[in-house]
């Protein structure tokens, strides 16, 4: 996939469950220069202008009514062994989100299954998959009772070449915009 020409749909993770994601991820990826989020729409091409993408979206998003979401455990992909942490609560709305945002010039066919998530290690070196998942799995037992994640906002970003994503709009949950 061209990354100049790679858009997703996230909704960013704040407080001490991102805190504890980017620096987890710090651990396993030195530099990883992404923020802790829950991918709404994964990376993909764009069949129209990103302007016309971001209009599609936010009209779409804004028939949602804001969420919350609640973590489980870290958990694997094995296919693609990413670490992750699953979701309880808020997986429903988030699947329909990915739905009705997979249409239209945003609709592509997933190269897996989607399954909302938040990223804690990906592409790692070879052998310390198994290792970084039980280190995982220790720090998030002794992380507590994390605390509900309100999802309110999404964020439309673009993927430049030197890998990092930037934020092109917010798009707003429950609030229809206006027409004209």
């Amino acid at each position: 996939m061209d990354p100049l020409n790679s858009y997703a749909i996230v909704s960013y993770v704040a407080g001490p469950v991102a805190r504890f994601a980017e620096r987890l991820r710090q651990e396993m990826d030195p530099g990883c220069p992404h923020r802790a989020h829950i991918t709404i729409l994964p990376p993909r091409p764009l069949l129209c202008s990103p302007s016309e993408a971001v209009e599609f979206a936010r009209h779409l998003v804004a028939q949602f009514d804001p969420f919350d979401v609640q973590l489980a455990a870290v958990e694997q992909f094995p296919k693609t062994q990413v670490i992750y942490l699953a979701l309880t609560a808020g997986s429903l709305e988030l699947t329909a989100m990915h739905d009705v945002l997979n249409t239209g010039p945003l609709g592509q066919q997933e190269a897996n299954v989607y399954v909302p998530h938040i990223t804690l290690g990906q592409q790692l070196p070879p052998g310390t998959f198994e290792r970084s998942l039980e280190a995982s799995q220790r720090r998030w037992a002794a992380f507590g009772s994390p605390p509900r994640l309100r999802i309110d906002a999404a964020t439309f970003v673009q993927q430049q070449a030197n890998g990092i994503w930037y934020d092109l709009a917010e798009l707003s949950l429950g609030h229809v915009p206006a027409v004209g």
